[in-house]
C-alpha cells in the first residue's frame, strides 16, 4: 500500500469537485486513505466530509506572502509534508512557492501537474486547456491502475433541510461569483424569482456574507416573503445540504453551481466568457450553460424561467 499525500492549491469549491476523480483513484489503486493538504479557503474539510477516500484533511495558508514571508511559508509546508513520509506527493497545481517545498521535502516520488522538464518551470502544453480539464488530463498522465471518473459527491449522509412538502418546488439561486468576474446583474434574478415566487416554492438566495449590499437590491416584496430564505450567514456544509433538497440550482458559473451538478441537480448557469468558461459541465449532463455576450438578458431569463414553471406545472 502507497502513502500517498495530495496537495491541493486551489481556492475555489469548484476545484475541490474537479479533483473527486484524482483523488478516488488513488485511493482505489493503492488501497490506502490519502492525506490531504488543502488551501484553507477552499472549505475542504466540508465539502469532502462525507467522502471515503482520505485518512485526513489539513489546512495551509496558500497566501502570497512578501520575500520574507514567503521562505517562512515555504519551510512551514516542507516542515508539514515530512511529517507524514509519504511514499509518493502530488501537487495538482505548478505554482513556484509551493514547488520549493516539494522538492525539499522527504517524499520519495513528487509529482507536480504542470510542471516543466527543469526545476521551477512550467509544463505549457495544456495551458489551452479549462482547470478541470487540466485535472484530468494529469490524471490520465498517471495511468492509474484504477479509474474513477465520477465528479458526483457522496449525497447520502446530507440531510434534507426544508425538504419540500406539499409538493413545493425547492430552487437555490446564486446571486454572485469568486471576485465578481462572473457576475450577471442581480436584477436579472430578481426578475426570475418574480416570475415563479407566485408559485408553491420555496426560493432559496446565496451570496457571500461580505456582500450585504445585495439585500439593497432585493425588493421587499420578495426579500419579505416567507418563501424566500436567505443563505449568506450559513456554512458550507449548511449550504450542501439546502441544495441538496434543492430541484434547480441557477446562478453564475462559480462555486455552488457545481456543487449542484456534484450534487445531481437540474443545474441553469450564466457565464461571461471573458473571464471564465463553463467549466462546471465536465461534472454533470444535467447543466445548461448560458453565454451573456451572446444571448440577449430577456432570453435567458425566459429559458430559465419557463424550464422551472415546466416542472412545476407538471
Amino acid at each position: 500500500m502507497k502513502k500517498t499525500l495530495v496537495i491541493i492549491a486551489a481556492r475555489g469549491m469548484g476545484d475541490l469537485i474537479y479533483h473527486l476523480p484524482l483523488l478516488r483513484s488513488l485511493y482505489q489503486s493503492y488501497n490506502n486513505k490519502l492525506v490531504i493538504i488543502s488551501n484553507k479557503v477552499n472549505h475542504s474539510k466540508e465539502v469532502y466530509k462525507y467522502e471515503t477516500f482520505y485518512e485526513k484533511i489539513i489546512y495551509f495558508d496558500n497566501t502570497r506572502f512578501s520575500p520574507i514571508k514567503t521562505i517562512n511559508s515555504i519551510l512551514h509546508l516542507k516542515n508539514l509534508i515530512n511529517q507524514y513520509h509519504a511514499d509518493q506527493l502530488i501537487l495538482t497545481a505548478s505554482p513556484r512557492r509551493l514547488m520549493a517545498p516539494v522538492y525539499l521535502s522527504n517524499a520519495k516520488k513528487k509529482i507536480i501537474f504542470g510542471e516543466g522538464n527543469f526545476l521551477f518551470t512550467k509544463d505549457k502544453k495544456y495551458q489551452h486547456l479549462t482547470h478541470a480539464e487540466k485535472i484530468m488530463k494529469y490524471t490520465n498522465d498517471l495511468e492509474l491502475p484504477i479509474k474513477d471518473e465520477s465528479f458526483f459527491l457522496n449525497a447520502n449522509q446530507l440531510k434534507k433541510e426544508d425538504a419540500k412538502e406539499n409538493n413545493k418546488i425547492n430552487i437555490f439561486v446564486a446571486l454572485d461569483s469568486h471576485h465578481d468576474q462572473n457576475n450577471w446583474g442581480v436584477d436579472n434574478y430578481i426578475e426570475i424569482i418574480s416570475k415563479i415566487i407566485f408559485h408553491n416554492v420555496n426560493i432559496f438566495i446565496n451570496f457571500s456574507p461580505n456582500k450585504l449590499h445585495f439585500l439593497e437590491k432585493i425588493p421587499k416584496t420578495i426579500s419579505e416573503s416567507k418563501k424566500i430564505h436567505f443563505t449568506y450567514n450559513k456554512s458550507i456544509l449548511e449550504i450542501m445540504n439546502i441544495i441538496n433538497s434543492c430541484q434547480f440550482v441557477i446562478g453564475n458559473e462559480t462555486g455552488p453551481i457545481c456543487l449542484g451538478a456534484s450534487l445531481k441537480k437540474e443545474v441553469h448557469a450564466v457565464y461571461l466568457p471573458i473571464h471564465t468558461r463553463p467549466e462546471s459541465q465536465i461534472i454533470s449532463n444535467n447543466s445548461f450553460y448560458y453565454n451573456a455576450d451572446k444571448e440577449q438578458d430577456t432570453t435567458i431569463i425566459e429559458k430559465i424561467t419557463n424550464c422551472i414553471l415546466k416542472k412545476i406545472n407538471n
